[in-house]
């Protein structure tokens, strides 16, 4: 007898984004893979979720797809907190896609990532080829790397021909296929709002005994400037966060004496950035922030609970 393919939940948070999640729910409909449910977590004050619930009343109910829409609240809850709702709500017996909204997906990627986690009991966690929208031959991530000892992060980003090969790698954002057991064993994500929550939740899986990899057979699409003039400025926007869960993030999985000794030099660096894009008031959030992380409450515990849903 042929065996039953595993149950997806696909996890998406919204915040005032209707155009993008509408976009990513129109891809996901186009998927081949037979069992999934699309979860969509909506927060902040738009019509996401009036609009959602009418156009996709029905229209996603094809191949076994249905789709839920969890109300988060007018209040900002950051991507922590609607990633948490999500896998709340998610069947308890599914893996997990998170992925964001500012994504497209291929029709063969959740087979391809399904596959791949399924081929290696201790694989917990699998990223695809991420490619940009606007260049398709153009890598955004292929899986990142967060040195333990300096606190520098490196993508993997280039050419597509430069990453066609599946591999082990640190740890990923934006997609990623999450297998069920590493939900079971280390919960959700950390309460961080934005920023390092989701290498943090790689390596809290390596620490439960599980692996990250990147398949290139699966791919999505990144709705992210290659412009770095537009979007280095976006990352300075959110310098408070940046600077605090790098030193949460680093506190928990690095060498703290290495990465304080280095730390004016990644200090140094921002200072410039600012100064080039005439946003030196980021640089003391950015400070200030990587100050309040030394102090910050910081779990000591691998599990995160997830929060508590009324009747299921």
């Amino acid at each position: 007898m042929k065996r039953s393919l595993p149950g997806v939940s696909a996890v998406i948070p919204s915040f005032n984004d209707k155009k993008k999640v509408f976009r990513l729910l129109d891809s996901l409909k186009k998927s081949t893979y037979p069992n999934m449910e699309v979860i969509v977590v909506v927060n902040g004050p738009d019509e996401t979720l009036t609009d959602g619930k009418k156009k996709y009343k029905t229209s996603l109910l094809l191949r076994n797809k249905r789709v839920k829409w969890v109300d988060a609240g007018r209040e900002n809850i950051g991507q922590t907190g609607c990633y948490n709702l999500g896998l709340a709500h998610a069947n308890k017996k599914n893996h997990i896609l998170y992925i964001d909204s500012d994504v497209v997906v291929d029709k063969e990627m959740i087979g391809k990532l399904v596959k791949r986690v399924e081929s290696d009991k201790k694989i917990g966690i699998v990223t695809p080829m991420i490619l940009y929208l606007s260049d398709k031959n153009w890598v955004n991530q292929a899986g990142s790397d967060v040195n333990l000892t300096t606190g520098r992060v490196r993508v993997g980003w280039g050419p597509k021909r430069d990453f066609l090969f599946p591999k082990e790698v640190q740890n990923s954002g934006t997609a990623m296929l999450i297998r069920r057991k590493v939900i079971d064993k280390i919960g959700g994500f950390d309460n961080w709002f934005l920023c390092y929550f989701d290498p943090d939740y790689c390596l809290r899986a390596k620490k439960a005994g599980f692996s990250t990899w990147y398949e290139p057979k699966a791919i999505c699409y990144h709705d992210q400037s290659t412009d770095p003039n537009v979007w280095r400025p976006r990352v300075l926007g959110r310098a408070y966060l940046l600077g605090r869960n790098r030193i949460l993030f680093m506190r928990r999985h690095g060498n703290m004496l290495t990465f304080s000794l280095s730390l004016p030099l990644l200090l140094g660096y921002y200072l410039f950035e600012t100064m080039r894009f005439g946003q030196i008031n980021k640089f003391f959030e950015l400070a200030w922030g990587s100050i309040v992380g030394y102090f910050y409450p910081l779990s000591s515990d691998n599990f995160i609970p997830l929060p508590k849903i009324k009747n299921g």
